[in-house]
């Protein structure tokens, strides 16, 4: 083509190239990827949230069973406290009941005991059982070696 005015005559296309097709195209394409790394990222918020939420949970049971035994503790020992306060009356009241005057007079009164006339009264001679076991031991060796020579005349 030529020009009819002074201006020089360049060869060639001054146009642009249209690669507004292909930025459409990748505008186009930049969405879905948005959407599914949105979607990825919300996956990994859920997954985030629900994990957090668990080891919340599992903490809390865990923390009420500790503080349920807490209180198990506490009645326990209150228990052992008034079993042991318990314990020190009674011993208190042995105590008092504990002198031979208070044993005689309680037996006489509450039973009807009396005290024995001396020709009342008999003593055995008790001996003591591993003094006895050996005396046993002693008369079953002897009885032994004495069959043992019965055997051997025999």
């Amino acid at each position: 083509m030529i020009m009819a005015s002074n201006k020089t005559y360049m060869r060639g296309s001054v146009a642009y190239k249209l690669e507004e097709k292909k930025d459409l195209q990748v505008k186009q394409e930049k969405p879905n990827k948005v959407k599914k790394k949105n979607y990825k990222n919300l996956a990994k918020f859920v997954v985030t949230v629900i994990f957090v939420s668990l080891i919340s949970f599992a903490l809390l049971v865990r923390f009420f069973s500790i503080l349920k035994l807490n209180a198990e503790i506490r009645s326990i020992k209150k228990e052992i406290k008034l079993m042991q306060d318990e314990n020190d009356n009674l011993r208190v009241e042995i105590a008092k009941f504990n002198s031979i005057k208070d044993i005689d007079r309680i037996a006489v009164q509450k039973y009807g005991m009396i005290v024995p006339h001396p020709s009342d009264v008999y003593y055995l001679e008790v001996t003591p059982l591993n003094i006895a076991e050996n005396e046993e031991k002693k008369q079953n060796n002897s009885l032994a070696f004495i069959y043992r020579l019965l055997g051997l005349i025999n």
